[in-house]
């Protein structure tokens, strides 16, 4: 009887897992979706591949911002909390 309830258990956590990864399949669909519309109302772009031509001309900027910002949010931790703090 252990066998079957352990087998039944199995099968259960591999059904939970199979609605899980079906779950994030649709969220990350309906994010990209949503990104999409946003950033082609925002833009004012109706026409898919002219969508795709203006992402792909700010790509670089875009990737230099981010890295500018997470630069300076790491030395603004870097201030924030010392490595090595003086010893008193």
């Amino acid at each position: 009887m252990v066998k079957q309830n352990t087998k039944k258990q199995i099968l259960g956590i591999e059904e939970q897992i199979k609605r899980l990864k079906e779950k994030q399949k649709r969220i990350i669909n309906n994010t990209q979706r949503e990104i999409g519309k946003y950033l082609m109302d925002s833009w004012e772009v109706e026409d898919v591949n002219e969508a795709k031509e203006l992402i792909d001309s700010f790509n670089h900027q875009v990737k230099s911002l981010i890295e500018a910002s997470s630069s300076k949010e790491d030395n603004e931790a870097e201030k924030n909390y010392p490595q090595n703090p003086p010893k008193g």
